[in-house]
């Protein structure tokens, strides 16, 4: 038996050190992106139908013309797509670590706009037993009622 000291079996019950799994799963890289390009709106209305990751890239409007991340790649979990009553249509997207900010310690849900979306790829996770498609999981904090009442829902995930 291996000799494993108090603070590290502390820490292991605790989970410090121990990095927290991302809600983005592990692709295959043989067959990583199933669609690309098209019409933004339709193909991220057949990502949210088939719980699908997507990778887009976002015209940030804060950032001036030339800089690096004025076109800033996103990868993530699409969740809903609704029009606010103002009429501008929204994409809720629950993204992985990496493209959520710039050290890359933020997941969580981000807001774009569906007017500066481009290049949309719809990611394929391959299929598991019996020939399912893999798909991701809800992210935590969804909730499909908030989109009735800031607006008019346009797809949500089942």
């Amino acid at each position: 038996m291996a000799y494993t000291s108090i603070l590290g079996r502390l820490k292991k019950a605790f989970g410090f050190g121990v990095a927290r799994p991302s809600v983005i799963p592990k692709t295959r890289a043989s067959k990583y992106v199933s669609r690309f390009g098209g019409d933004p709106m339709k193909e991220l209305k057949a990502a949210i139908e088939n719980k699908q990751p997507v990778s887009f890239f976002y015209n940030d409007k804060w950032q001036e013309e030339g800089t690096t991340g004025k076109y800033g790649q996103r990868v993530g979990n699409p969740h809903a797509i609704w029009r606010d009553k103002n009429g501008t249509t929204y994409l809720h997207l629950y993204v992985d670590p990496q493209s959520a900010s710039a050290t890359g310690s933020l997941p969580g849900w981000r807001t774009f706009i569906i007017g500066r979306i481009q290049n949309v790829s719809v990611l394929d996770l391959g299929t598991r037993l019996f020939g399912r498609p893999v798909q991701f999981v809800t992210a935590p904090g969804f909730n499909r009622g908030w989109y009735s009442r800031v607006g008019t829902p346009i797809a949500t995930i089942k």
